[in-house]
């Protein structure tokens, strides 16, 4: 690790070491993330799948609950997102 650099850093690439630090502080790092792609189907109207392309190639999708997703378009149109 280069001096002067804080404990939390990662001497590969200079930003901070996955994991969180802080209790309840996030782990998951947008830098890692190459492609976000959110799917929703009729046939299946309280699901939607996530997919997320990480850097390197690796996929996981999630099945996101349609709730969470439509709270979070309401808060971002109240935003004037």
């Amino acid at each position: 690790m280069p001096s002067g650099a804080p404990p939390y850093t990662s001497a590969a690439n200079e930003r901070p070491a996955k994991g969180p630090r802080h209790p309840g502080e996030l782990h998951v790092n947008l830098e890692d993330v190459r492609h976000l792609e959110l799917r929703y189907s009729r046939a299946q109207p309280e699901k939607m799948n996530l997919s997320v392309e990480y850097v390197g190639g690796r996929i996981k999708v999630f099945e996101v609950n349609r709730y969470l997703i439509e709270r979070l378009l309401e808060r971002l149109e109240d935003q004037g997102a």
